[in-house]
């Protein structure tokens, strides 16, 4: 018997490499090319949100166009488009020409994960399902391990950020050479054998229908699939795009420190994804039911998840038991990682479990776009947060809580894993109403996560005097500078006889904000705390 489904999973496992490597790409750069473009944290958020929001929604569509123009023609045609605008972006580098790129990009690799799951399906039977899925889906993890050695090759030997997504954007399109070569359906295929093809389809339940968006809304276990990812993902999109900014400016590391530590934590996640398939699929052969099997291993993964609640706790933390904090950081971001890979091949698994296989990669597709929205309004209060606080702590204890939550509603609703039947129908008008609510919200969240507490620095003397219970007027103190943004230190008189300091960074509306960690800001430049003690 051949064996070239393993051929077509490797081909999905790079394409899978290569959509991380992109998207990974830009959180490592984020450090070096956000003083170029003048980003603050909530600007970072609304470049995430402009990729993260176009990828889900497009991906509703985009597995339908999928499951009719064939993986082919549909993968190939949107991965050309993804690999263009990440050339792209070293051409366009202002704000708003990044923001309309993270949309091309959203779009383009919209149909990545639609495209490995029905792959998964049409080229493996259910019992090597999980397994396959885990492959294909450690692609992300290997992605992600190549972006810190990429940015740490150009950056750390003085090269532009430019480069790194020239380079990444060319390896896209050399993919895409060898995919239009080598895929052909697996009965169409002449590397495909008799056996291997009745292998695949051993467990085929006759001619695969397509069911219409009607009767797949009308599927209970979809919604359960829906929020269970839309819970998990948020978690792992925040740790994706924001892991890098974190290690830096939290953690201190250099690029090159970097490129050593984020290889470690993807290497581990790597091992998580086939390893978690793998546990699954061996529970399956040995007997145990498809559903039990899924959920015990799910379990165990997002017990794992739990220790990422420790993180805030350790920045700026002396080392413990001689360990530093940047390494315990490393190993528990690392076990993190390894069980949301796990978790995440057994729940697209759960998909080709419950759906009929005609309309994978649309119910895919509708999965993940509605993950997406939890996704984006998780980065507006990642963003808001960051804002606020400084502090990533908040942040790191609900992104530890999130899998278990999310299981508990998988469970209620989806209490038994087994093919739906779709012989019923919604009316997709309360779908769209609850979609335009959902972006209506969304919209909302965007106008309160960048409305800047104080419109101007007038408004920030009158508004903050009342808010730190101020006897005056503040003292003008020297000026610094927090990254690209100018910025001055104000000694606000309090009613014990000492004085307040706080340090205020302008905005590129010159619009103020209280910078909570003062001199202790990640890239200040200025007078010394203690020079500023004297001083005032």
């Amino acid at each position: 018997m051949t064996g070239f489904r393993w051929t077509i999973c490797a081909l999905i496992f790079v394409a899978t490499t290569v959509n991380y490597l992109d998207r990974q790409l830009f959180s490592q750069l984020v450090p070096y090319f956000e003083d170029d473009l003048r980003l603050g944290p909530t600007d970072l958020a609304l470049l995430n949100v402009g990729f993260s929001l176009p990828y889900g929604m497009v991906m509703i569509f985009v597995g339908r166009f999928l499951d009719r123009v064939g993986l082919g023609r549909g993968l190939g045609a949107t991965y050309l488009l993804w690999s263009l605008a990440l050339i792209a972006h070293g051409v366009l580098t202002s704000l708003s020409g990044f923001l309309g790129l993270r949309v091309l990009l959203g779009v383009g690799e919209s149909a990545m994960y639609p495209a490995g799951v029905k792959s998964v399906t049409d080229w493996f039977p259910r019992r090597d399902r999980a397994l396959g899925t885990g492959i294909f889906n450690g692609g992300g993890s290997f992605g992600a391990l190549l972006a810190p050695i990429i940015v740490g090759f150009f950056i750390g030997n003085g090269g532009s950020w430019k480069t790194c997504f020239a380079v990444t954007g060319g390896v896209g399109l050399v993919w895409l050479f060898f995919w239009r070569r080598l895929y052909r359906e697996p009965e169409e295929h002449p590397r495909v054998s008799e056996a291997e093809l009745a292998y695949i389809r051993s467990d085929a339940e006759g001619v695969p229908k397509p069911i219409s968006y009607n009767q797949l809304f009308a599927i209970r276990p979809v919604y359960g699939l829906m929020l269970a990812k839309a819970l998990s993902d948020a978690p792992w999109w925040f740790l994706l795009l924001w892991m890098p900014k974190i290690l830096v400016d939290q953690f201190h590391l250099t690029a090159k420190t970097m490129a050593l530590m984020l290889p470690i934590i993807y290497l581990v996640a790597d091992a998580g994804s086939i390893g978690g398939g793998w546990v699954s699929s061996h529970l399956v052969r040995r007997g145990m039911a498809v559903g039990p099997a899924r959920k015990l291993t799910m379990l165990v993964c997002a017990t794992l998840v739990v220790p990422v609640i420790s993180i805030g706790g350790l920045v700026g933390h002396a080392p413990i038991a001689g360990v530093s904090c940047a390494v315990l950081a490393t190993v528990i971001l690392a076990i993190v990682a390894a069980a949301h890979q796990g978790w995440s091949s057994n729940l697209f698994t759960l998909i080709s479990d419950s759906v009929p296989s005609g309309s994978i990669a649309m119910a895919t597709g509708a999965i993940n776009g509605a993950a997406m929205i939890g996704v984006s309004a998780f980065q507006f209060f990642v963003g808001r947060v960051v804002q606020l606080t400084s502090s990533y702590t908040i942040v790191f204890f609900v992104a530890g809580s999130l899998y278990l939550v999310a299981l508990g509603v998988l469970q209620l609703f989806m209490p038994k894993v087994e093919m739906s039947k779709a012989e019923r129908s919604v009316n997709l008008r309360w779908v769209w109403l609850g979609a335009f609510g959902v972006l209506a919200g969304l919209g909302w969240l965007q106008y309160e996560t960048n409305r800047p507490p104080y419109g101007s620095l007038r408004d920030y003397v009158v508004t903050r005097a009342g808010e730190i219970k101020a006897t005056g007027a503040p003292a003008e103190g020297p000026p610094a500078q927090v990254g690209w943004m100018a910025a001055r230190w104000y000694a606000w008189p309090v009613a014990n006889g000492k004085s307040k300091l706080e340090l205020i960074k302008f905005d590129r509306a010159d619009r103020p904000i209280v910078e909570s960690k003062g001199a202790g800001a990640p890239k200040y430049k200025g007078p010394s705390q203690t020079e500023l003690d004297r001083r005032f």
